[in-house]
């Protein structure tokens, strides 16, 4: 249901782009850091109240424009409890402003993310820990993030396992369980052999760039989502989101 609810907003949008928010708060406008500095001095409750604040300016500024937003949970967790309620924040203001809702949690397990972001339309879990990691997911979407972008990723992901690499028995394995496949940082060889053996699953795209998500899209421009890391810290978030949008219209068209 959930993943229906994404593919007819898309729809909607005419674009299957989606912003990320994440940010390191060093990276967003100084002056959003400064005048909470002022408020509250260089304290943790500073840096967390000027990602809230930068985070709503961003969903202003692009729930005209795109579908979803994919929120990286780790941006706000590292400062404690008071970002985890930034995070939930973002999510009920995401939700408010018509945008599909993604937590970008990299978990073992959706269910205590589902239970601690009631409003979330869906989460990434790692699916290493086996078929478990989608369970009691409901009515949401469990996303499997089956091949990460970090240094080391190839050390597990891509050892053999019978006659394919791990990363691709993962997505086949949480596929046959009803979970979209994420991946970041993919090549376009691993869309494309990933969508020949998964031709209905719906594919997030992180960190990737439009010519090679491109083969993740059938002929209408349906399924596959594509999460932009860069709009976030734009000066002009509207005006760099029309032009990833009008960027990815050279590879993808939404019918």
């Amino acid at each position: 249901m959930s993943i229906t609810m994404l593919q007819e907003e898309i729809r909607r949008k005419k674009t299957p782009l989606a912003l990320v928010l994440g940010p390191e708060a060093e990276r967003i406008s100084p002056r959003i850091l400064r005048n909470f500095t002022e408020m509250y001095g260089e304290s943790v409750m500073a840096k967390a109240e000027a990602l809230r604040y930068h985070g709503c300016q961003m969903l202003d500024a692009v729930a005209e424009k795109l579908p979803a937003v994919v929120l990286k949970a780790d941006a706000y967790l590292r400062y404690g409890a008071m970002g985890f309620d930034v995070l939930a924040n973002l999510v009920g203001a995401a939700k408010a402003r018509g945008l599909y809702a993604i937590a970008d949690c990299r978990s073992a397990a959706a269910e205590p993310w589902l239970a601690a972001l009631p409003q979330v339309d869906g989460v990434t879990v790692l699916p290493y820990v086996g078929t478990d990691a989608c369970a009691n997911a409901g009515d949401k979407a469990v996303f499997a993030l089956v091949s990460t972008g970090n240094a080391s990723a190839s050390d597990v992901q891509r050892l053999i396992a019978g006659d394919r690499q791990l990363y691709v028995a993962a997505a086949e394995q949480m596929a046959r369980q009803g979970a979209a496949i994420a991946l970041e940082g993919a090549y376009a060889l691993d869309i494309r052999d990933l969508r020949k053996k998964l031709d209905d699953t719906f594919f997030l795209l992180m960190d990737c760039d439009d010519q090679t998500a491109a083969y993740a899209f059938d002929d209408y421009g349906h399924g596959a989502l594509v999460a932009e890391s860069a709009i976030q810290y734009a000066e002009d978030a509207g005006g760099a989101a029309e032009q990833a949008v009008a960027e990815m219209k050279k590879w993808v068209t939404v019918v």
